[in-house]
């Protein structure tokens, strides 16, 4: 079974990204995994990645936006795993630089140009590059929710982060050796993340697991209370669940007024809590009072909109 991590990873370089983006990723990508040498031909870029389909993602890029020569070759680690290492030696380097904003005198900038990232999509598509390049999550049925990505300079750590909380997610940089982590360790923004680089199919996993996970930890639990009741509750906490996760899935919380977004939020961090345990804990945290019918509306306007889009999408395909 393969980690989740490499799910993430193979999820993202299925998706299609237009020119823009695969610069993008690749700017990122030749920063991280890549390194300039010099030789009788000339400059050449090489790029090694662990992955084969992250090596077959390069590869094809590099022949979309610029057709070089690229020599692909496999080793084999010695240390630890022994993995295998597929090597990417790229020809026309000089040009490849320059049209990414990367070359200076000696070697490759640090810092992308803000040419490559003036949307959104360019954006979250370094991101994804970064995360491709160095990236790592924990598996969601794991107690710990960790997600982190390890550079070797502070100033591009920083960088990092500073790009993935414009997203609000509140990033932060550690030194761990000589390396510095920018990490995740929130669930709900490790999955707002992986929402932003593409890799929407992994957040349903990741959510769906960390729920079930929840909802187990919460039945071993039970002790001295009414069994018949904490069931009827728990069936109503996952039937609400899977409508909020479904919402996201297909079009994002955003459809929903902030109340209930905030409502779906708290359901989703508190699978074990009856509607009144739920109203105690939406005033902890708003400082503001909602009413167990208030919460009974809130969750039918998520199940009506999750069953349009349940029938939207089952029209799609009739």
């Amino acid at each position: 079974m393969i980690s989740f991590s490499r799910a993430v990873k193979e999820e993202i370089v299925f998706n299609d990204f237009n020119d823009q983006c695969e610069r993008a990723i690749l700017c990122a990508m030749i920063k991280i995994v890549g390194t300039l040498s010099l030789n009788q031909s000339g400059l050449s870029l090489t790029l090694r990645t662990e992955n084969a389909k992250i090596a077959s993602k390069l590869h094809k890029i590099f022949k979309n936006l610029y057709q070089p020569y690229i020599e692909f070759r496999v080793s084999r680690k010695m240390k630890l795993k022994k993995n295998n290492v597929y090597i990417l030696k790229v020809s026309k380097a000089k040009e490849i630089l320059e049209d990414l904003y990367m070359m200076k005198e000696i070697g490759m900038k640090s810092i992308p140009d803000q040419r490559l990232l003036e949307s959104d999509e360019q954006k979250r598509a370094y991101l994804a590059g970064v995360f491709l390049a160095c990236g790592s999550v924990n598996n969601p049925d794991t107690s710990n929710y960790h997600l982190e990505m390890s550079v070797n300079e502070e100033d591009y750590a920083y960088f990092i982060e500073n790009l993935m909380n414009d997203y609000e997610l509140n990033a932060k940089v550690i030194k761990r050796r000589n390396k510095y982590i920018v990490y995740l360790k929130a669930a709900e923004k490790i999955g707002d993340f992986l929402r932003a680089i593409g890799a929407s199919r992994s957040v349903m996993n990741f959510e769906m697991t960390r729920i079930d996970r929840s909802m187990a930890n919460t039945v071993n639990r039970w002790n001295n209370c009414d069994i018949a009741n904490e069931v009827k509750a728990m069936s109503a906490s996952q039937a609400q669940i899977e409508d909020i996760a479904y919402v996201i899935d297909k079009a994002g919380l955003e459809i929903l007024d902030d109340k209930t977004q905030k409502v779906a939020l708290l359901r989703l961090d508190n699978p074990e809590l009856t509607l009144n345990e739920l109203a105690e804990a939406y005033y902890n945290q708003e400082g503001q009072t909602i009413s167990k019918s208030g919460l009974h509306h809130r969750f039918s306007k998520i199940k009506e909109e999750a069953q349009k889009l349940r029938q939207m999408e089952k029209d799609l395909y009739e």
